[in-house]
């Protein structure tokens, strides 16, 4: 059985990555393409300096570099998915097979994007100083990986609480441990903010660092297309593996809901 979830996983999680990179080049590619027009625009006009010749230029990177990367992103989440179903199926409550999946793909939302990309959103080109790359991608990684930690530890409390405290009051206990766990890790990380910002006329734009200011717009629709792939990626999994997996389980008015793995 766990064998043809992973097959499923895998399958509904390419899937999730055509969606994601369709939704990526209609709504993130158009910013980000903007983003490197403004940076052009800054070296050209304010550094007087000719623009760097492009290692891999853009129709590849937003064509086939984009479309590689996600599709590998929805296949590795798609295969992890089909084994975290099979441990968490029949132990987060009386759920289908379909409702389990929804529920763990926005856990997984939840753990995966939202909470490390609240403390370290994603930023345009043009935005952020290139010589800190790698230490921003690991503050990223590791605020997620610490995330998933403890979004899994909140899982298996819960698990302990219900006979206890019930299915709700467990639920909402361990929500709230997560709440704080969070918030503590967002304190004791430390913050990256380079995106200077200044008051113009009254209102506080962001600025690069020769003070031409970057147009908000822009990067208001990254973060929202960011996000956007990121929906678009858990939900086409949620939804599509939970359809596919639910008339192969036992359905709830034939018998009751077991783990697929047991210890």
């Amino acid at each position: 059985m766990v064998r043809t979830l992973l097959i499923r996983g895998l399958l509904v999680g390419l899937l999730a990555g055509v969606a994601a990179f369709g939704f990526a080049r209609v709504m993130g590619e158009p910013q980000v393409r903007n983003a490197i027009h403004f940076e052009s625009f800054v070296e050209s006009n304010v550094h007087h300096e000719a623009p760097e010749a492009e290692l891999v230029t853009r129709p590849v990177q937003g064509n086939y570099g984009l479309g590689v990367g996600t599709l590998v992103f929805g296949l590795a989440m798609g295969g992890i998915f089909a084994l975290v179903f099979a441990i968490g199926y029949g132990r987060i409550g009386i759920l289908s097979a379909r409702a389990t999946a929804l529920v763990l793909a926005a856990l997984s939302l939840i753990a995966v994007y939202i909470v490390p990309n609240l403390k370290y959103p994603a930023n345009p080109p043009a935005i952020g100083n290139p010589d800190t790359i790698g230490r921003r991608t690991g503050l990223y990684l590791l605020l997620m990986l610490v995330s998933v930690i403890l979004m899994v530890g909140a899982v298996v409390i819960r698990e302990h609480l219900v006979p206890r405290f019930g299915q709700w009051n467990a639920t909402l206990m361990v929500a709230a441990g997560y709440v704080v766990a969070v918030v503590v890790c967002y304190v004791l990380l430390p913050g990256v903010n380079e995106v200077p910002q200044q008051a113009i006329q009254g209102v506080v734009k962001a600025v690069t660092d020769d003070g031409v200011t970057f147009p908000p717009l822009v990067l208001w629709r990254f973060r929202v297309a960011s996000l956007g792939i990121q929906l678009v990626t858990w939900t086409t999994i949620g939804l599509g593996f939970g359809a596919w997996t639910q008339h192969k389980l036992n359905a709830e008015s034939e018998a009751p809901i077991e783990p697929l793995l047991t210890p």
